[in-house]
């Protein structure tokens, strides 16, 4: 999670139905067959499509959106013109994007037990002073490999680099950036990518992405050596995860999903939105410089949604067996009242904006005494806690 992460600690009684599970049923020669071993080839092809269709798919376009964004930073230093500024904006919003559709597994490789790519690379808010001191004082010598090594996270990653390239919700006036700056830019931007490149090998392993990644991944040796460093515990987490190695069972392997799930809905409810919002500190909106916020959360949502449903992207095509296949099998009801409450949390915290404020200005307004948005961000915040509650009452079909 974010170094910046508040715990959101709420107290709620969950009134989970009351679901009874036959411990055997009867095939069609009338064997008897275990529930318990149906349910393990359920969550195998469940885990094996989640691995497949979602995680790997979103990891991919991120390291490919990351290159994007270096190649058209590289290009703005280069000849810095009106257009160069736009299209390296453009850049680093089609990454965000994807980063932010990763959030709802940010377990395994990219947490911070192992290689802490989520605090790296997303870290906020920022330390402008220190970041203001590093382009002053390294006057253009500032390289990728030392931002990715020494640099603490809170100045380097994807809001920085947006600080860089975004005023109040615009690309900004290219005559603003300093050589510094723009040294500042893509050697920040090079410790991104290889933070996304590195996401993506460590879930998919090496032997499995294109030559291009690869090659990517191996510019930096300490970037190398930090995978190696975690030996069998990580590398190839997709496989770990989709047959269950390093778990107890097959349902713990399951249960990733749930957590993970649950984790994002809490973070976007209560410290993206709620936090900022009650104590009026701008500064702690995330994505404000881009005014891209309320887009990030939900971006997040809508990580819950494929997480759930299979598939990757924003509404992407589905997998055919999800965590929603076991649910469906088990609960129909609940089933359905969890797609519905993915769908109302997405138009909730949507129209905290009404598709025209930015939560900047949303929460700018609130530390000014304008009350008017209190009722919508009350909705939002309650529906992502309903996700999570919802996403709970699955656990219970797994006993």
């Amino acid at each position: 999670m974010k170094k910046y992460l508040l715990k959101w600690m709420y107290v709620v009684a969950i009134a989970v139905m009351a679901v009874g599970l036959p411990s055997c049923g009867n095939d069609d020669d009338g064997d008897i067959i275990d529930d318990d071993e149906n349910n393990d080839k359920l969550y195998k092809e469940i885990l094996e499509n989640y691995v497949r269709t979602t995680v790997i798919p979103t990891y991919k376009a991120l390291a490919e959106a990351a290159l994007e964004m270096r190649s058209a930073n590289e290009a703005l230093k280069a000849n810095a013109t009106d257009a160069t500024m736009k299209a390296a904006s453009d850049a680093w919003m089609k990454a965000r994007v994807e980063w932010e559709l990763s959030e709802a597994f940010l377990f395994g490789p990219v947490s911070e037990d192992y290689l802490n790519v989520d605090a790296h690379i997303d870290s906020w808010p920022l330390e402008l002073e220190e970041i203001k001191k590093e382009i002053n004082n390294s006057e253009g010598k500032l390289t990728g490999a030392r931002a990715w090594e020494e640099l603490e996270d809170e100045v380097i990653g994807f809001h920085v680099t947006e600080y860089l390239l975004y005023r109040e919700g615009k690309s900004r006036p290219v005559a603003d950036l300093t050589t510094g700056e723009l040294n500042y830019l893509t050697a920040a931007t090079d410790a991104l990518v290889w933070d996304c490149v590195l996401a993506y090998v460590a879930w998919a392993g090496e032997e499995n992405v294109s030559d291009a990644i690869k090659a990517v991944y191996r510019e930096n040796d300490e970037v190398v050596s930090f995978l190696e460093e975690q030996n069998s515990r990580i590398k190839n987490f997709g496989v770990k995860l989709s047959t269950a190695e390093s778990y107890s069972s097959w349902e713990s392997a399951a249960q990733e999903i749930i957590d993970g799930v649950k984790d994002i809905a809490d973070e976007v409810g209560a410290t993206k939105i709620e936090a900022p919002y009650n104590s009026g500190r701008v500064e702690d909106v995330e994505s404000w410089y881009s005014w891209h916020s309320l887009d990030d959360y939900t971006n997040n949502i809508h990580s819950i949604k494929n997480a759930y449903l299979g598939g990757s992207g924003i509404e992407g095509s589905r997998s055919s067996v999800s965590l929603s296949t076991f649910v469906k099998e088990k609960n129909a009801d609940l089933d359905t009242e969890i797609k519905d409450k993915i769908d109302d949390c997405i138009r909730k915290i949507e129209a905290i904006g009404g598709g025209q404020l930015s939560f900047y200005k949303v929460v700018e307004a609130k530390k000014n005494g304008d009350t008017s948005k209190d009722q919508a961000v009350s909705a939002a915040v309650a529906a992502c806690m309903e996700v999570g509650i919802s996403f709970e009452k699955i656990k219970e079909l797994m006993k």
